[in-house]
């Protein structure tokens, strides 16, 4: 299984080639076509019209460029809501690689018959895998002679779980779960881990061995491998997270990105790892700052010039083998995702014309909206493109705005 990592010490390496065209900060590489005058007039009147309120702040780059097409306080830092998963997506991939994988384990220490599940940190654990898991585990107890254990479960591949400066107190359980290596994929209890032993214990019971209430313990280095279950490749993690705008799933792969640098799993080396890997691809952080992955921090905050830039990031081919899952978890205006027609996202005029044309990430909190993508314009080129609003606009009005503005960019209105 590939478990490939990357140090940040090494990333000038990783990334010289892949940035030697031009960083996506270098301006002034194209020069001001017609249609992009056309797309500043544009932006320029609508901007100030779009509902977004006073403090909306916005930039649009050429993406393979970096010049600048237009921007409005494109330097201010601002919440970016789930935005901010951007940079955690391409973190993750950069230091890990789109095939990495993660382990779920049994461990088995016969002096005093005690079974231990050990979480490794997979985002992607599911019923499906933990009953394999169980069925090998208890294949293997049998063949010792065994039917009965004593269940423990380890998830101290994480430290444990607190809350990210920023995070309000009504987050657990549905926006996320504490944060930890060992947890079902959804699960939005306060112990995930706990939960994931409970239902691992009923399904060792059904494939023939009992077992007590499971309880937390690491595993001890004389404790023997039984059975192991390696997770779906880390690319299928960030296109899901993505897509469907996972808080946990984002938090999980922060941790695993700073155990990438051999750091600590928590957000304060996540966030370093993010910010090493972003400044690697020389996205310039003025004006941002960075609490946790999944940009539920009310602390966060990032600025459009940061934002695009990673946009960009997704369309550049010469970056396309290592960060392709960005750009393909990117939800499409009014196909899929956050921005599917069943939120009400692309479906009316003016910005139903850009319907298939725009891939972005939505943020949204209870005074943020954000819509943070590329999208390709009449003459053929990638845009890139960062809107954010900070303030008491209504979350629809805010969003038919930005879905405005993100049609004026593909040219389409």
């Amino acid at each position: 299984m590939a478990r490939r990592r990357w140090t940040v010490a090494a990333l000038p390496v990783l990334l010289c080639a892949a940035l030697a065209v031009g960083g996506p900060g270098a301006a002034g590489a194209v020069g001001a076509s017609g249609g992009d005058r056309g797309l500043a007039a544009d932006l320029g009147a609508r901007f100030p019209r779009a509902g977004l309120g006073p403090g909306a702040v916005g930039e649009v780059v050429d993406a393979a460029s970096g010049a600048q097409l237009w921007s409005s306080g494109a330097a201010t830092g601002r919440m970016p809501a789930s935005t901010a998963k951007l940079a955690t997506a391409v973190a993750a991939l950069t230091l890990l690689g789109p095939d990495h994988t993660e382990l779920t384990s049994t461990r088995y220490r016969a002096a005093d018959h005690t079974l231990y599940l050990v979480g490794g940190g997979d985002p992607d654990l599911d019923q499906d895998a933990l009953g394999a898991l169980a069925a090998d585990t208890a294949t293997a107890l049998k063949a010792r002679g065994l039917t009965q254990v004593t269940l423990r479960f380890d998830d101290s591949l994480f430290p444990a779980p607190e809350p990210s400066p920023g995070w309000l107190p009504d987050y657990y359980p549905y926006e996320l779960a504490p944060v930890r290596a060992l947890a079902l994929v959804g699960e939005r209890s306060a112990d995930t881990a706990l939960s994931a032993a409970v239902s691992f214990g009923r399904r060792l019971a059904a494939a023939g061995v009992e077992s007590a209430a499971p309880s937390r313990a690491p595993a001890p280095p004389d404790a023997a491998p039984l059975a192991e279950r390696g997770s779906p490749p880390l690319w299928q993690a960030v296109e899901y997270m993505l897509k469907v705008s996972d808080n946990n799933v984002a938090e999980e792969l922060l941790r695993l990105t700073a155990l990438a640098r051999h750091s600590a799993a928590n957000w304060q080396d996540g966030t370093a790892a993010v910010r090493a890997v972003l400044g690697g691809y020389r996205v310039p952080l003025d004006g941002t700052a960075l609490y946790d992955g999944s940009g539920l921090s009310r602390a966060d905050r990032m600025t459009p010039r940061a934002l695009g830039a990673i946009a960009a990031l997704t369309v550049r081919p010469e970056l396309g083998r290592l960060l392709w899952p960005v750009f393909a978890g990117l939800p499409v205006a009014g196909r899929d995702g956050t921005l599917a027609r069943a939120n009400h996202r692309f479906d009316t005029p003016p910005s139903s014309c850009a319907a298939g044309l725009v891939h972005a990430k939505t943020g949204t909190l209870h005074d943020a909206s954000a819509l943070a993508g590329v999208a390709r314009g009449p003459d053929g080129r990638w845009r890139a493109f960062a809107f954010l609003e900070n303030g008491a606009v209504a979350t629809a009005a805010a969003r038919r705005g930005l879905d405005a503005l993100a049609a004026t960019v593909t040219g389409c209105w």
